[in-house]
């Protein structure tokens, strides 16, 4: 195992090999690995085109020479990843399965944005967490554009960063990635203040090449990995307040291949430290600060603002249903855009007119049964309609329970619009007026709370019980006994509830920061002792089975693993019952909003459609094309 460089130094010339393999090959030049090639019987390359080329920082422009220029072939070719993969005499092999990652969003941005969403990623058993996913801390720096080039300010807040890790998670290895050198040495310099004042937390600071504590740029972390990445931007106001958009190595060529790599180096948390926001930056030309500036908006809004940047020009489709129609509408011969975005609204999917490019002829929205219920609907009453008309569109409306239980006529009735708009002349960009408007429809509205929830959830109460004293070692199994009546008073309010719920009520409760598997064990015990049930994650109590959120507040919902599987198939069967007939795709969507759940990732359409399946197969719901039904309805 040795560098190319060390090959020639080191082995003799008549040394030959089997199999000479080239890892991160996207940083060997083609000159530099002739050496090694001609050592082996096989050849193998792994690297990543989306990842950073050969340094240039060391080359020296050589004058322009009429000799030799034609046949140097390797200068065509940027790395020897490129050269083999251009050659043809090599099979290509891609690696879609993401190992590292142990939350979806430490590689969303990468997979949408450098990817095309090719990977394969496996969701973690956290949703949202402080210690996983990616997080955005704003701070008041200023970077010194006419002193140092860089910011103290803010690399003293990374400097307390990286003491707030070791101190909340001494087990966990972090590194800490600056957008430039400057920077760097500016972060290396805080942390020499910070730790003089913290002198317990030394020896976390080793420099093991594999786990140990790092400080890098951009330009050196490739081929690193920690559980945790801080990222310091830089970056952002000068002393006059004004931000330029210069942002070093990210805004030159190749940057956005240095932001890739060096946004995907965690495997469970990263923490963007920066004094500029995403709307600072503005409009840009440069590829790398153009991902610069999405990569903030995703950090500080989260998946949402990925949502903007998938497909071609706006978001994809939302559910199964808009796909059946999109799939419907490509089966007649026409051009189909999701999510077509319009003044700040996006209609679900855009026709386009076969003989206009550019004009869009239709505009279809597709409105399933969860708009009855949703809060949104408001949104998209006739004002929304009279806005996009105004714009030039025509509005097709569909619904989801009549696209299901009659799609003959649904598709007959989208076929005639579409080949009469088809035939018509096209006015402006977008196609409005092709076909006389229908007669005004007589429309009887009942008054309906859109806010009150359902009658039967009941409210989440969280135990409040008296602190735990300080002298005892719950690290010491033998003291279990003295926490049985306090596990069994939040059992008696909270049960069924999940251990880690548990521990953290311990923590509320002591003087304990953190709790560790010694503490654990002794909590385990005590649930023993006090004559719960316990299955190894939930605890239960044996009260009356209900569905629980707690209200008024939006601080606090319970993520899906730690909702009890009894607790999510009630929910399921009650949202069935209140609907009659719902389809798997809306019962998702229904069950996160009972629970609070902003986003519905794959863990939780995950564990609902698992749900679902048990709930099938007890004959407690029915399944059939009309959607989901209670077990025992005729």
């Amino acid at each position: 195992m040795m560098s190319p460089l060390a090959v020639s130094q080191f082995l003799p010339p008549e040394q030959l090999f089997d199999v000479v393999i080239f890892d991160e090959a996207s940083q060997v030049l083609p000159a530099d690995a002739i050496n090694c090639i001609y050592r082996g019987a096989a050849l193998i390359t792994a690297g990543d085109q989306k990842q950073l080329p050969p340094t240039s920082f060391f080359e020296i422009a050589s004058e322009d020479s009429d000799e030799g220029d034609e046949n140097d072939v390797a200068k065509d070719y940027e790395s020897i990843l490129d050269l083999m993969k251009s050659s043809g005499a090599f099979t290509p092999q891609s690696l879609r399965w993401h190992y590292r990652s142990r939350h979806e969003h430490l590689i969303a941005y990468s997979n949408a944005s450098f990817y095309d969403s090719r990977l394969i990623t496996f969701p973690g058993a956290i949703a949202e967490s402080s210690d996983a996913g990616v997080h955005f801390l704003k701070v008041a720096g200023v970077y010194r554009r006419s002193g140092g080039r860089d910011n103290p300010i803010e690399a003293k807040h990374v400097a307390e960063r990286v003491m707030h890790h070791f101190t909340t998670r001494p087990d966990k290895s972090v590194g800490v990635v600056a957008f430039s050198t400057a920077q760097r040495d500016a972060i290396e310099s805080a942390l020499e203040l910070a730790r003089a004042a913290r002198p317990d937390l030394d020896h976390h600071f080793d420099d093991d090449r594999v786990a140990g504590f790092f400080v890098k740029s951009l330009e050196s972390v490739q081929g690193d990995e920690r559980d945790v990445i801080i990222f310091s931007i830089g970056y952002g106001p000068d002393e006059h307040g004004k931000v330029y958009r210069q942002f070093g190595p990210i805004g030159r060529s190749g940057g956005e291949r240095r932001l890739n790599v060096a946004i995907t180096r965690a495997r469970e948390l990263v923490e963007v430290v920066s004094s500029m926001s995403a709307a600072d930056i503005g409009e840009v030309s440069a590829v790398g600060t153009r991902h610069l500036r999405r990569y903030l908006d995703f950090a500080e809004r989260g998946t949402a603002a990925l949502a903007m940047e998938l497909g071609p020009a706006g978001l994809d489709t939302e559910s199964p249903f808009e796909d059946a129609v999109l799939a419907y509408v490509q089966s007649l011969g026409f051009d189909v855009q999701p999510q077509v975005g319009v003044a700040g609204y996006r209609i679900d999917l855009g026709v386009k007119h076969p003989n206009k490019p550019g004009a869009f002829m239709l505009g279809l929205e597709c409105d399933g049964a969860m708009y009855h219920s949703s809060r949104a609907a408001r949104d998209r009453d006739r004002l929304r309609h009279n806005i996009l008309e105004k714009l030039g569109w025509r509005i097709h409306h569909i619904w989801g329970t009549a696209w299901y239980r009659h799609p003959d006529r649904e598709k007959e009735r989208l076929r005639t619009i579409l080949e009469t708009l088809a035939s018509g002349s096209v006015g402006g960009r977008l196609a409005a007026n092709t076909l006389e408007k229908s007669a005004p429809v007589l429309v009887e509205t009942v008054p309906a709370d859109l806010d009150a929830p359902p009658d039967w959830l009941e409210q989440y109460d969280v135990a409040s019980e008296p602190r735990i004293s300080r002298n005892i070692d719950l690290g010491d199994a033998l003291n279990a006994y003295q926490l049985v009546n306090f596990v069994r008073n939040v059992a008696r309010t909270e049960a069924p509830l999940h251990i880690d719920v548990l521990s953290q009520r311990v923590r509320e409760h002591s003087t304990y920061d953190r709790i560790g598997s010694r503490i654990r064990t002794t909590l385990v015990l005590a649930v023993a002792q006090a004559g719960l049930e316990f299955d190894g994650a939930f605890i239960r109590h044996k009260p009356p089975l209900q569905v629980r959120v707690r209200r008024n507040t939006q601080e606090f919902s319970r993520p899906i693993e730690h909702v009890p599987n009894e607790e999510l198939e009630s929910a399921i069967e009650l949202l069935v019952t209140d609907a009659v007939g719902v389809h798997r795709t809306e019962i998702v969507a229904r069950t996160a909003l009972t629970f609070g759940w902003r986003r519905s990732g794959s863990d939780i359409r995950y564990r609902v459609e698992s749900s679902v399946d048990a709930l099938l197969e007890q004959g407690r719901l029915i399944e059939s094309s009309d959607g989901l039904r209670i077990g025992n309805q005729s």
